[in-house]
């Protein structure tokens, strides 16, 4: 077709300014159409120790993707009649005891992100365990009321359909969809046999701070798994006919009639029950976001994994989808976006645009926002100054550039790239009129020269046991780090600045709430040594202190 290898070549080049960027050795993308595979474009290394590239056959882990596949086994044995998604998940799994203090929790939250329950922790290592532990954090919000993104809630969804079929996970995703679409290369459980036939995980090297582009990868921890939340091993050719089973509002390719869940139990699959606030015009059906964005109704999900990344997007009325698997970190979405809408111009005839190269991380929006003096209790001082596209971060002898958060992060917070600073971000705070008046870093509070406010309200002395940085073997988030700054105490994942820097919020049990009291986010802290708490218990796991001064 006129103009398609073009788009190729472009999304090529897209890819090409954006490895170094994103974290991430290697990238496959795949572009489909309901009926094949329009090109695949592959970058980098599946193993840079080796210099080994990444090919099309490159098998990846594709995190929450895998999700969706749970949910149309769910929905085909609810058409079955074999399974009710509204009926109480104690009902089926008895043992489970789930404290449900709003009202009986159900398939349909679980798989909707709307069950209260909280993300989940790596501190139990299997579904069982991790569903057994549940039994220690209750819901924090009626079921159906509001979304949580939650694996947690999908492991016990996975137990619910082993329990119901008396099959497990990995043999029933093949027997059911693996099979029927050919999905060859595809795997419904990690063990330690998949490192043999996969593209190796990388992380940055440290885990103690926030990540930065020049921070060393090394290779990812090892996960054994076989959990619906996110097990599934791929490849972009793989993914690509599950794409089309998707445009194809579940028929398979493999024959233009054959059908691995109905029209209807597709429709089911796909509605938008809930409302994400994070993601605008997108709601969450049983495993996929689902809505419209700039009039293209599509259906989406991303995942990752420890030293994986991966995202799917299908576009029916476009006929289009498209797959991109990586080993390693960094944005996935806007690629996606362009590659669907490059191909979809090609199909047309139409003129093909370049996608703009990724700006350096020290340009600056609104830079302005941000300069000033701020100025600690202690007298610690900081000015930022524009310079050019960039801010300047003068302290003392030290002047560096700000840079944003390669991965995304969040608004107002930068990354200080000096050996001295980098343990931490520069996290501003703005006031109700949105000028820029505070700055966090690390355990300092600087007031700016347009700060108005009241002074902090003095704090528990309790509270002084609990600061420093804590450690687990969850290979997710190894750290947390905990600071008593501005009299209020915040928690912060220091490879996770998404979602980071939480104010604790005292509970009447002795626990905390981590953000907003209705967040299933909680923490207290426990075994004193020398004036200083040794244990930090998140939700249902544990981290020790560290040794490390922070």
């Amino acid at each position: 077709m006129a103009g398609l290898a073009d788009a190729f070549d472009l999304i090529g080049e897209a890819i090409e300014h954006r490895l170094p960027v994103m974290h991430t050795p290697g990238i496959a993308l795949a572009v489909t159409d309901g009926h094949e595979i329009l090109g695949v474009v592959v970058r980098g290394f599946a193993d840079a120790a080796s210099g080994t590239p990444v090919r099309p056959e490159t098998r990846f882990q594709i995190g929450s993707i895998s999700k969706g596949f749970a949910g149309m086994i769910a929905v085909a044995e609810s058409e079955a009649g074999r399974l009710d998604l509204h009926q109480p998940v104690t009902d089926i799994l008895p043992w489970l005891e789930i404290p449900q203090p709003f009202g009986p929790i159900t398939m349909h939250h679980l798989m909707t992100h709307s069950s209260g329950l909280h993300a989940g922790t790596e501190d139990a290592p299997t579904g069982l365990g991790a569903a057994w532990q549940l039994r220690e954090t209750p819901p924090t919000f009626p079921p159906g009321e509001r979304f949580w993104y939650s694996n947690d809630a999908w492991k016990v969804a996975g137990l619910v359909l082993e329990h119901v079929t008396g099959t497990p996970i990995q043999y029933l995703l093949r027997e059911r969809i693996f099979g029927p679409l050919h999905m060859t290369a595809t795997e419904g459980a990690i063990i330690d046999e998949t490192r043999l036939h996969l593209a190796t995980g990388y992380l940055p090297l440290y885990s103690d701070r926030p990540p930065r582009l020049d921070h060393p990868l090394v290779q990812a921890n090892w996960l054994v798994s076989n959990t619906a939340d996110g097990s599934i091993v791929s490849n972009v050719i793989d993914m690509s006919s599950y794409a089309r089973l998707l445009l194809g509002g579940g028929a398979s390719p493999s024959d233009g009639s054959d059908r691995l869940v109905s029209a209807d139990a597709f429709e089911i699959l796909t509605t938008p029950y809930i409302d994400d606030p994070d993601s605008p015009g997108f709601g969450y059906g049983y495993g996929f976001w689902a809505g419209e964005q700039d009039g293209v109704r599509s259906i989406w999900h991303s995942g990752g994994m420890v030293g994986y990344e991966a995202y799917l997007k299908v576009q029916p009325d476009r006929g289009l989808g498209c797959v991109i698997l990586q080993n390693g970190m960094g944005n996935k979405r806007d690629l996606a976006e362009y590659a669907l809408n490059v191909v979809s111009e090609a199909t047309r005839g139409a003129v093909l645009v370049a996608m703009p190269h990724p700006p350096a991380s020290t340009d600056i929006p609104n830079g302005t926002d941000y300069t000033g003096r701020f100025t600690a209790a202690d007298g610690r001082t900081f000015e930022v100054v524009v310079e050019g596209p960039s801010l300047r971060y003068r302290e003392g002898p030290v002047g560096v550039l700000l840079e944003r958060d390669p991965l995304g992060g969040i608004n107002d917070t930068f990354l200080l790239p000096h050996p001295s600073l980098d343990l931490h971000a520069l996290r501003f705070g703005r006031d109700d009129a949105g000028t820029v008046v505070e700055a966090f870093h690390g355990s300092h509070w600087f007031r700016g020269s347009a700060w108005k406010g009241s002074e902090p309200a003095p704090h528990p002395a309790e509270w002084e046991a609990y600061p420093g940085l804590y450690r687990s073997d969850d290979p997710w988030s190894p750290v947390m780090v905990v600071s008593l700054r501005k009299g209020v105490l915040t928690l912060e994942w220091p490879l996770d600045n998404e979602d980071s820097a939480g104010e604790l919020i005292p509970l009447d049990d002795g626990w905390f709430a981590v953000g907003e009291t209705w967040m299933p986010k909680r923490i207290r802290f426990d075994r004193m040594v020398d004036g200083k708490t040794i244990m930090a218990v998140f939700n249902a796991g544990r981290w020790h202190r560290s040794f490390e001064d922070q």
